[in-house]
């Protein structure tokens, strides 16, 4: 009685908005707490995965590209709102909103169909990247998707970057190969070898640091990698 008391309080002096659009969320739950099911369930839906990867050999040789496949879930860019939820749980501390996103990768159709042994892989960031942040929301998207469906997840610090790269948001394609260039390594090859892997990101946009991730996975002897994220930038 006493929660219900005061969660009926704090409804009133702090009233629930939704992260992407500012409605009033009202009392209903939602299916990621503090975002509208309307926004992610209407939200523009990536290309296909045919479609990404077509878009992927504008950038890269194909004897160049390290992954078989790749997938996404929304569009992000001019005009979207999902980037508001990329920004808050990478920037914002946003932790549980990182699980709960990456647990709706199980609503993506072509990941259906992917076998149940299938291991779910998060690209790493830097250790001091760690400091900073606390955090990989890669990692968290990672947890949150392998929970949902019940599928093994490599343990964080398995794949490693062992150099610090500046952020990829401001640079030019050339400019991300090349920032990415062998700045992988994994340092478990046991806990990969001869295993599918699919690697998860928030955000898909050149796919440069998806593929250099990929390659290192490649090298340390896994049978094939694919690659699934939250949004593509398209």
């Amino acid at each position: 009685m006493v929660h219900e008391i005061l969660s009926a309080i704090e409804h009133v002096w702090c009233p629930p908005h939704c992260l992407l659009s500012g409605a009033y969320l009202g009392t209903t739950p939602q299916l990621v707490p503090g975002i509208a099911d309307a926004e992610l369930l209407h939200h523009p839906p990536a290309p296909t995965s045919n479609e990404l990867g077509v878009l992927l050999l504008r950038h890269f040789d194909a004897d160049d590209l390290a992954l078989t496949s790749v997938h996404a879930l929304w569009i992000v860019g001019t005009g979207t709102t999902i980037d508001k939820a990329i920004y808050a749980l990478k920037y914002k501390g946003r932790m549980r909103l990182a699980e709960n996103l990456g647990a709706w990768l199980v609503r993506q159709p072509e990941l259906e169909c992917l076998h149940a042994d299938v291991l779910i892989a998060a690209v790493p960031i830097h250790a001091a990247r760690y400091r900073e942040r606390g955090y990989n929301q890669a990692y968290l998207i990672a947890r949150g998707w392998a929970h949902a469906s019940r599928r093994p997840l490599l343990h964080e610090g398995a794949l490693i970057r062992h150099r610090y790269t500046p952020t990829q948001t401001s640079r030019t394609e050339g400019e991300r190969k090349n920032n990415v260039q062998g700045a992988f390594g994994v340092k478990d090859p046991d806990s990969v070898r001869g295993r599918h892997v699919i690697l998860v990101d928030d955000v898909l946009t050149t796919g440069s640091t998806l593929n250099a991730c990929a390659m290192a996975l490649l090298e340390a002897g896994a049978r094939r990698v694919d690659a699934a994220t939250l949004c593509a930038a398209v």
